[in-house]
């Protein structure tokens, strides 16, 4: 028996608040911690109840229910010489009327970082780093998927066209049905940067960063009826229209599957402003562009390739080693240019509106 399956589009996205909490504590703190070895952790969160920027409400068939990030990172520094590793665990999920009512995508980060003092004057230290980044998304199985009023796909009872395991049903009579789609991806990124730091703390004296990082992202998907080949699926008349047109018009629609590159711009102005001998304020602006090569745009959507970003954070030193933080992040185009991964023709409309969300952690210095 054929596996055949008919359909007329697919929305494949989620909420991922993945982006470098380690870089954010550094730009921050840099050359203000007195002890070598600094140990961080921090949780990200977004849900509809923090969503003070309304960033659920401007999307329409799909919304963001809850997104979270677990970051794990230290750093060690022996005279001018520093290294860095970050770990990021991320997890979004999405919700929507019709099949498929939920949806979860899982990400995990790998980050090196090693940087130098190269010059340093009596007010003032140049740092020189180079950093490594890797993600990768855990594969994302949708069962069925709504078209209109016709259910397709999986093992949903509501199902009216599925994809039939051909294999097992001649082996054991049994039907079994696969998925309509299953999608993961990657991506690899190098980067250098520069900081000037102050030594001394106040509202004006700034912290300033310039980076650039050249990231090279792929997505895959497979999908048996996708790529068929088969000339009675791809001749069939589905509401007065061709298969084989429709699924070469929702091929169009999904993440290409050759790979691109991003190039980043980012610069970044912190300062810290210490309040009594336990609490200090910070306020940091970054300002991101974005450059894509071999990325192939989506004709029926728009692509954004700058960001603005703002946060906040209070910090409360509770001993000599620990220091606890809270932080508040808002940016003007999603998560554009922080996580590379997220972005593609399919998700694009995701990043046309501004976003926040709430970091708290604690950082060890020994």
């Amino acid at each position: 028996m054929k596996k055949f399956l008919l359909i007329q589009g697919l929305l494949v996205q989620s909420l991922l608040l993945i982006s470098s909490e380690f870089e954010s504590i550094d730009n921050i703190l840099s050359n203000q911690l007195d002890k070598p070895l600094i140990l961080g952790l921090s949780h990200g969160k977004f849900d509809q109840s923090l969503d003070i920027l309304n960033y659920a409400d401007k999307l329409k068939s799909t919304k963001p229910k809850t997104a979270t990030t677990d970051t794990l990172y230290f750093s060690y520094k022996f005279k001018k010489l520093k290294i860095s590793y970050e770990s990021i665990e991320s997890s979004g999920t999405v919700e929507r009327l019709t099949q498929p009512k939920s949806l979860t995508t899982d990400v995990d980060g790998d980050s090196i970082y090693l940087s130098y003092d190269i010059y340093e004057t009596d007010n003032n230290n140049l740092e020189l780093g180079l950093f490594s980044k890797e993600e990768k998304q855990d594969p994302v199985i949708i069962d069925c998927y709504a078209f209109g009023s016709t259910v397709v796909g999986g093992s949903c009872d509501e199902a009216k066209l599925r994809v039939l395991d051909s294999a097992i049903y001649r082996a054991s009579g049994n039907l079994v049905y696969e998925p309509v789609l299953e999608t993961e991806g990657e991506s690899d990124s190098k980067g250098i940067y520069l900081r000037i730091s102050p030594k001394s703390l106040s509202l004006l004296d700034l912290t300033h960063t310039f980076s650039y990082k050249i990231s090279t992202i792929s997505q895959s998907y497979s999908s048996a009826i996708l790529n068929t080949t088969d000339t009675f699926i791809r001749g069939l008349t589905i509401d007065g229209r061709n298969a084989g047109e429709l699924l070469d018009q929702f091929k169009l629609e999904l993440p290409q599957e050759t790979p691109w590159k991003e190039n980043t711009f980012k610069y970044s102005a912190s300062s810290l402003v210490p309040i009594g001998d336990r609490f200090g304020l910070s306020l940091m602006y970054s300002f991101i562009k974005v450059k894509r090569d071999d990325y192939l745009s989506n004709p029926n959507k728009d692509d954004f390739t700058k960001n603005h970003l703002l946060d906040l954070s209070v910090f409360y030193k509770a001993n000599d080693y620990g220091i606890l933080y809270l932080k508040l992040s808002a940016s003007t185009n999603y998560l554009l240019g922080e996580n590379p991964l997220a972005y593609n023709r399919r998700s694009s409309h995701l990043f046309d509106h501004p976003y926040g969300q709430v970091n708290a952690g604690l950082i060890i210095n020994f």
